[in-house]
């Protein structure tokens, strides 16, 4: 099986502010701003939701090809996935503008502030039948939202299967596109609060969103996650505690690109949602979305001791990737 992943390639800078933005707010003058957070700390991580589900879906052995797009900064980012083994051939560098980049100002109290400038994702990229051929599933991940809704025309008219994940976009595309999109797509994965706001703008209950040959996958955090089937059946995945939580952030591209290993190797939806489990457990104990590098063998020990079963891939065949998130 040959997987297209779609959608955003960023890099996100992140600064610690030691207080909190409620002290640098006067009540009244919030129209007229000019503030200034000094952040005592500053992380900078790869990003970007097609990229931290490829780096999972890579971690596990899998063979993913992204179809994003870099801007003039972006050779850093490309030789660390060409290091690590990910194919960004469908990635073309558009020098008139910068890399996709988020960034984000976090207080004591966890609150954030995002500013996020959407760069060389928001011109047009289209996937040639040549380019195509041979794909076999395409996974639409939030990205420009007139590429989405161009790639899930065109994934239909070709006969690829894909798997819609429209997170922070629910809100960004419109209700005819999102319910054309959602209606077109062979698995839905969502969060708990992203299930409410789809049927909500679409007019779609759970029941008609996994319908036909269509499988809704909904996600709650701590508490787990559900496939919804057509057919009316459940299949309920637990989560995987983590060691420690230094960053939530990201948890759920880990689980998605889990996910796409195992539809990649042909598991049923209870594995792939075990590997997708897993993942986010290494995920959540590293900051950054792509900044943790379990081996395979440490990915196979945490998930033989979270579901008494061995891990339905192959063992051997790849080393850690690099370290640097």
């Amino acid at each position: 099986m040959s997987v297209i992943i779609s959608g955003s390639l960023a890099y996100d800078t992140v600064c610690f502010f030691k207080g909190r933005f409620g002290e640098m707010l006067i009540p009244g003058e919030l129209s007229h701003l000019n503030i200034t957070f000094l952040a005592g700390r500053l992380e900078r991580h790869f990003g970007g939701c097609a990229g931290n589900i490829a780096w999972s879906s890579r971690l596990l052995g899998g063979s993913p090809r992204i179809l994003a797009q870099l801007g003039r900064d972006g050779g850093e980012y490309r030789r660390r996935f060409e290091e690590a083994g990910i194919s960004l051939e469908l990635v073309p560098t558009l020098p008139g503008f910068w890399t996709a980049q988020a960034f984000i100002t976090v207080d004591s109290a966890g609150n954030q502030l995002t500013t996020f400038h959407e760069g060389a994702m928001a011109a047009p990229r289209t996937l040639g039948s040549r380019e195509a051929a041979g794909v076999t599933l395409a996974h639409i991940a939030p990205g420009g939202v007139a590429a989405m809704s161009d790639q899930g025309r065109f994934f239909s008219s070709n006969g690829i299967p894909y798997v819609f994940d429209p997170g922070q976009t629910t809100s960004q595309i419109s209700p005819d596109e999102l319910r054309r999109l959602a209606k077109g797509a062979r698995l839905l994965c969502v969060s708990e609060y992203e299930e409410k706001l789809l049927e909500e703008r679409t007019g779609l209950t759970r029941r008609e969103l996994a319908s036909g040959r269509r499988v809704l996958l909904v996600t709650y955090g701590s508490a787990g996650s559900v496939f919804y089937l057509p057919d009316g059946s459940e299949v309920e995945v637990a989560a995987v505690p983590a060691s420690s939580v230094a960053d939530p952030v990201g948890a759920g591209d880990a689980y998605r690109g889990g996910l796409l290993r195992g539809l990649e190797a042909g598991l049923g939806w209870k594995e792939c949602g075990q590997l997708g489990a897993t993942m986010s457990s290494f995920k959540i104990e590293h900051g950054g979305g792509q900044g943790y590098s379990p081996s395979i063998g440490e990915i196979a020990e945490r998930y033989e001791d979270a579901w008494r079963e061995s891990l339905p891939l192959p063992v051997n065949g790849r080393e850690k990737l690099p370290e640097k998130s």
